[in-house]
């Protein structure tokens, strides 16, 4: 008999590797929310997977190993595609405030400054 716990812990992160399929970037943060939520939910589900495992629990533990590693994979291509968009944006805001002062960071060569006071 496996415990209901195992079976909901697999059938969130069943649910985590479904949702971070979707990449588009005006559905994110509701992406972002849900991802929050069910990880919150798998925690508490891992508290109350404690042994002593039977047999059978221990066969359906190797078989969510595959499943972990996979939902890894993709937490970590998320969190990279956030990375370079945070990165972009960082750079549009550069550019822009350049082109809107573009004097802002002229260097004046051949001028002296007398640095003495």
């Amino acid at each position: 008999m496996i415990r209901d716990s195992l079976k909901d812990w697999k059938k969130v992160t069943e649910l985590l590797t479904r949702i971070l399929d979707v990449r588009e970037e005006d559905k994110r943060d509701a992406v972002i929310e849900k991802v929050d939520k069910l990880l919150t939910e798998r925690d508490e589900l891992q508290t109350a997977i404690q042994p002593p495992f039977t047999e059978m629990e221990q066969m359906f533990g190797k078989e969510l190993l595959p499943l972990e590693e996979i939902l890894q994979a993709k937490l970590k291509v998320y969190q990279k595609d956030i990375r370079l968009d945070i990165s972009e944006q960082q750079k549009k805001k550069v550019s822009v405030n350049a082109y809107m002062d573009p004097y802002n960071q002229v260097y004046r060569d051949g001028t002296f400054y007398d640095k003495r006071k």
